[in-house]
């Protein structure tokens, strides 16, 4: 049957932690699943067998694989309500059908977590909840020991997400809510952000546009919370790529960006309406197409979104 862990468990000889890396960039913990207590179980043939097929229930039964089983059973199976303890300490409440946990029950692992919910064929399979020690807990569906379908996870800081899972891993629409209330609202794939999604920081900055792999990148635009705006092409986090950047006031540029800089020729319309032409070089101004070259010279000269 399935299982879940916190990070400093120590997998027996006979058990396979999952394989389930954290985005350590941005902090996304996940809940780490303890697989494969059902090799446990590949010895828990009953050392007593009752011949009537009605259901029965018998004092505590020592199985083969050294648990303890003390409820009902039809014939030599384990079928009804009952208790299985493990020499660990860990222990299956809940509902058998043919030797299997099937229906409600809720397993306790040595280490004090527990999973409380649906279960099919010995598997956590339909609703149900993980409550780790250290704080993390996941509810909603579940599909062979994996999450699956809609859930929600929180963790002992306050992170949250709420959205959908696919094998054990946040896939398709679902919002993530840091403990500092940032929140991403949008697709995932694989665990990262990918395809549509909105980003607001606690600061008040806004991002709205298209992901790859868990950085902005692509068609999208960025709002600060003092008025400025820019909307054009993003790589890794950065407006890199053509791209309009608004001030507040009215002025704005047009051009080329280069890690947030604009880097090459641009347009600039200031508070009046007047359109000047110049080049810029990581965001300093080298010259206007003009013969007024030090009129407004200061405003523009050095222009880094990253400082905003």
């Amino acid at each position: 049957m399935g299982a879940q862990c916190c990070n400093n468990y120590q997998y027996p000889e006979d058990m396979e932690p999952c394989e389930d890396s954290e985005l350590k960039r941005l902090d996304l913990r996940q809940i780490n699943i303890k697989y494969n207590y059902k090799k446990k179980q590949k010895v828990m043939n009953s050392s007593q067998t009752t011949k009537t097929q009605e259901r029965t229930r018998q004092l505590a039964v020592t199985l083969k694989s050294g648990g303890i089983y003390l409820g009902d059973w039809i014939g030599n199976k384990r079928e009804g309500y009952g208790t299985l303890k493990w020499p660990d300490g860990s222990e299956y409440q809940g509902e058998w059908k043919n030797n299997k946990a099937n229906g409600q029950g809720k397993f306790i692992y040595a280490d004090g977590d527990f999973y409380e919910g649906q279960w099919e064929n010995d598997k956590q399979n339909g609703q149900g909840i993980f409550q780790s020690q250290n704080g993390g807990k996941y509810q909603g569906s579940w599909k062979d020991d994996l999450q699956q379908g809609f859930g929600i996870e929180t963790w002992e800081d306050g992170s949250k997400y709420e959205g959908y899972f696919y094998e054990g891993i946040k896939q398709g629409q679902g919002t993530y809510t840091w403990s500092d209330g940032s929140q991403y609202t949008g697709l995932w794939i694989n665990n990262k952000r990918h395809g549509q999604g909105v980003q607001i920081w606690k600061n008040g900055k806004q991002y709205q546009g298209e992901w790859f792999e868990d950085y902005m990148c692509g068609q999208g635009s960025m709002k600060w919370s003092n008025g400025c705006q820019y909307i054009g092409l993003f790589n890794k986090d950065a407006p890199n790529g053509y791209g309009i950047f608004k001030w507040g006031n009215g002025k704005s540029y047009e051009g080329s960006f280069k890690l947030s800089k604009p880097n090459g020729k641009g347009k600039v319309v200031l508070e009046n309406g007047q359109t000047r032409f110049g080049e810029w070089q990581d965001g300093k101004l080298l010259k206007w197409y003009d013969n007024q070259q030090d009129v407004q010279k200061d405003n523009f000269d050095v222009l880094n979104l990253e400082d905003l």
